[in-house]
């Protein structure tokens, strides 16, 4: 696909969300039990019942997750969706079922007309920029939408994201994210920029300041710093702290816009969100091969994962 329509323009990751869908509740409760309720009344149901209805017929349940999604796409494909001028062109989706039986989706998603990045070209990094942040937000205030719906967004670090570095445990998924003034996509250090032993030494110094704080941080999602009195916790200028992440890079990568209490919510589009109600991610694409490399992984990895049961026996 990418041979013949290009770079993908987003990556789009959806899960399910089955206690937050009435529809479905009151659907399962019919079902079930014979018996017919209200959305206020399924909205109020406890959530163990809930769930109680869910594991009893996963059958219903991807049955209707799959109807919700065949509305989004019509909705994400009509002029008036989210993504408004540029059209849903193509799409490649991949479902995968978790551990606890409920479904999520990976996607490639081609939009006609939306920007191309070209590191060597400043008026396309200028134009992607502005397509990032018109349709992808990290923002922890509740707008169109409840603040419920936002928390769904924020990583609670777990066995699954934990892995182990030479430095100790560290969250696969790189949270807590980098505070950002502005959206900013960065590229690695040139040949022209190489860095002398002495200025390693001190932009790692500066990296393990910045980690540690942000560790601080993330513990306190009501905080009300800027990135202007974070920049002054880390006891660094925005020049310095900008070439302290692009040390680290191995290849361009998209870094949003992001005040510090916002360090541990996942990307996100609003109306999205607010639609399909569940965890989501949104990535612009940048190198459409490194993406590609990723889904082959994706699509190819083993199923490894372990219940908490299972994790448990393991230890005796």
């Amino acid at each position: 696909m990418i041979r013949q329509l290009g770079c993908p323009t987003l990556f789009l990751t959806l899960s399910a969300a089955e206690t937050k869908w009435a529809d479905l509740i009151v659907i399962l409760t019919q079902v079930l039990e014979n018996k017919v309720i209200t959305v206020e009344e399924a909205e109020n149901m406890s959530y163990e019942k809930k769930c109680d209805l869910i594991k009893q017929d996963p059958v219903t349940c991807v049955r209707y997750f799959e109807h919700r999604l065949k509305c989004l796409w019509e909705i994400l494909s009509a002029s008036c969706g989210p993504f408004r001028y540029y059209e849903l062109e193509d799409k490649y989706v991949r479902i995968e079922f978790q551990i606890r039986g409920s479904p999520h989706i990976h996607a490639l998603i081609w939009l006609k007309n939306a920007p191309k990045y070209d590191k060597n070209n400043p008026e396309s990094i200028e134009k992607c920029i502005e397509f990032i942040d018109k349709l992808i937000s990290v923002s922890s205030k509740p707008t169109e939408f409840s603040e419920e719906l936002i928390n769904l967004q924020r990583h609670k670090h777990s066995h699954t994201c934990k892995k182990h570095v030479k430095d100790g445990i560290k969250c696969r998924f790189g949270i807590p994210y980098f505070p950002m003034r502005k959206t900013m996509i960065l590229e690695p250090l040139s040949a022209d920029e190489k860095l002398t032993k002495k200025e390693r030494e001190e932009i790692s110094k500066n990296r393990q300041n910045v980690i540690k704080e942000l560790d601080e941080i993330s513990k306190d999602a009501d905080n009300s710093l800027t990135f202007e009195e974070f920049l002054k916790h880390v006891n660094m200028n925005e020049e310095e702290y900008i070439k302290m992440i692009r040390a680290e890079l191995k290849k361009a990568k998209v870094f949003l816009k992001r005040a510090p209490n916002e360090i541990r919510i996942n990307a996100y589009n609003p109306q999205i969100m607010s639609l399909h109600r569940p965890n989501m991610d949104i990535q612009f694409i940048l190198d459409p091969y490194a993406c590609l490399k990723y889904c082959v992984e994706y699509i190819n990895k083993s199923e490894n994962g372990m219940s908490k049961l299972l994790r448990e026996y393991e230890k005796h």
